[in-house]
């Protein structure tokens, strides 16, 4: 008897779980593996943040919390995104998850009517069209040019949406590309997106701070502010603390500005 749902026919395993398993079994066999397979920092997690969790844990801070992340942790990312990004978000509109992944995951499955398309530029992180066909939804590749430096233009978005189109994914600094958009690309993405009121737009940022030239990064609900009550902001500690495995990320969010 199968006791496999049929949906999960609609996807196949990440690439990149694979390599990055192969990679460690590779090592465990002693090989000597250089993996650029999982985005993952090269560095350790800061010392303050491993503090603060052994901190929580003699505190007995290691019960059930709020669904949505604690009142602290609220604050916590309130204050990044107005430091960092000039967003001003209430503690309503921030909902806090295991990880990016998890964020994208619900946001899908929760908005997706089956046939509703969702708008993934290329390259792209293997699991977007995975999730929205896991969520009877319709990835529409749209693929960015190496002479475009591998970002949407706004002729190319305008060209993809549909009436079908219920989401953009913007993800820049992007995996694996490394493409950054700067102010004014994202303005003229956003002057498509104000004549489709019936897109949203989700703004993978999770690898904001991971930038090695100097530039500034900018989020398209900063760029457009009346694009702000539709665009899913996903931000994270994992990539710029290193804390893909989990950590207290209150402490991280806290003492970023003063390691910058």
């Amino acid at each position: 008897m199968n006791l496999i749902a049929a949906r999960l026919n609609r996807i196949k395993p990440s690439p990149s779980s694979m390599a990055s398993q192969r990679a460690r079994e590779l090592r465990a066999a002693g090989r000597d593996i250089i993996s650029l397979t999982a985005g993952e920092p090269d560095f350790d997690t800061p010392p303050n943040v491993c503090e603060a969790v052994v901190r929580a844990m003699a505190a007995s801070k290691t019960k059930y919390t709020d669904v949505g992340g604690t009142p602290e942790l609220k604050a916590a990312i309130m204050e990044k995104f107005r430091r960092d990004n000039a967003l001003a978000y209430a503690a309503d509109e921030i909902i806090v998850g295991t990880g990016g992944k998890q964020i994208i995951f619900n946001s899908l499955m929760s908005t997706l009517e089956p046939g509703d398309e969702v708008i993934v530029p290329a390259p792209y992180w293997v699991s977007y069209p995975d999730i929205a066909l896991l969520a009877e939804g319709r990835p529409v590749v749209v693929t960015c040019r190496p002479e475009d430096g591998f970002k949407l233009r706004p002729e190319s978005l305008d060209q993809a949406i549909t009436p079908r189109t219920r989401w953009l994914v913007l993800n820049a600094p992007n995996n694996p590309s490394g493409a950054t958009y700067t102010r004014d690309e994202l303005r003229q993405l956003a002057d498509v997106l104000l004549r489709h009121p019936h897109v949203w737009i989700m703004s993978d940022d999770i690898y904001e701070h991971i930038r090695y030239d100097g530039r500034r990064f900018f989020t398209i609900a900063q760029v457009e502010p009346e694009l702000k009550e539709r665009t899913l902001t996903v931000n994270g500690v994992s990539k710029a603390y290193a804390m893909t495995g989990g950590a207290s990320a209150t402490e991280a969010l806290r003492r970023s500005s003063s390691r910058r």
